[in-house]
């Protein structure tokens, strides 16, 4: 499985934001986009996801241009979980969950017995099962973004995209969030792609990184050869010092002491 984005162009009306962008996206690997506020991460997600248009260039998903798939055949094969997003406060979590079956789903036809076991499955490899009657404002922050990484996983898709989803979460929760993803990654050989604002998880967690720098990429590759102290510098304009640590197998980023 592959997703292909070529020259792409993405902008509003005049305003271009990210320009000459190519990807190449692989199932099975973590891949982590990453870069300064405002320096379009987020538009290449969406782009590539057909949540925006873009201007120039085309998107290509196994063989396929993505403006020629129908929702329901997109929705199989890729799932989206936005950085923002909201459920009415009566939903149970379950019932959340079981919104990810919709693009196997006939118009007018209930849930099946094959739906009912995806969905379980889904919950039990998030650790949101035991949460299944309770309403989605019962729960704390992270078991939350658990269940709807869940919603999302019920779709069966090859690739998973996050945009930022340890936002907004205390640091506990957003390990548990990356442990969760590296878990699914690794247990179910689905792909994920991910916008994140920490480095250090995106070193920590990812196979492939890619590093865009006002609307441009600016490096890709595997994040120890990526993240370097003089893309630091370039990129983020901060000092660091990586430094290799026996016994783990990745670097450690170590930031310059502010004076």
């Amino acid at each position: 499985m592959e997703l292909k984005a070529n020259d792409l162009q993405i902008g509003y009306g005049e305003h271009v934001v990210v320009d000459d962008m190519n990807l190449n996206i692989m199932r099975d690997k973590i891949t982590t986009i990453i870069g300064p506020n405002g320096s379009g991460k987020s538009t290449v997600l969406k782009a590539v996801t057909r949540l925006i248009k873009y201007q120039k260039g085309n998107v290509i998903l196994n063989g396929q241009n993505i403006l020629s798939m129908k929702p329901k055949e997109l929705a199989r094969t890729i799932g989206v979980l936005p950085q923002l997003h909201s459920a009415p406060s009566d939903f149970r979590v379950k019932e959340l969950v079981s919104y990810g079956r919709m693009p196997y789903q006939k118009a007018f036809s209930g849930k099946s017995a094959e739906d009912e076991r995806i969905v379980q499955w889904a919950m039990e490899a998030t650790g949101t099962w035991q949460f299944r009657d309770k309403s989605i404002y019962e729960i704390s922050g992270g078991e939350s973004q658990r269940v709807w990484i869940a919603t999302v996983l019920a779709q069966k898709p090859e690739i998973l995209f996050l945009d930022e989803p340890t936002t907004y979460l205390d640091i506990s929760h957003q390990l548990e969030t990356m442990n969760l993803v590296k878990k699914l990654n690794r247990e179910t050989g689905i792909g994920v792609v991910m916008v994140l604002h920490d480095i250090t998880q995106a070193m920590e967690v990812s196979d492939h990184v890619i590093v865009i720098k006002n609307g441009r990429k600016y490096a890709e590759g595997k994040p120890e050869d990526v993240i370097t102290s003089k893309m630091m510098w370039d990129v983020y304009n901060v000092e660091c010092d990586i430094v290799p640590m026996p016994g783990r197998e990745k670097p450690l980023i170590a930031f310059k002491q502010i004076v």
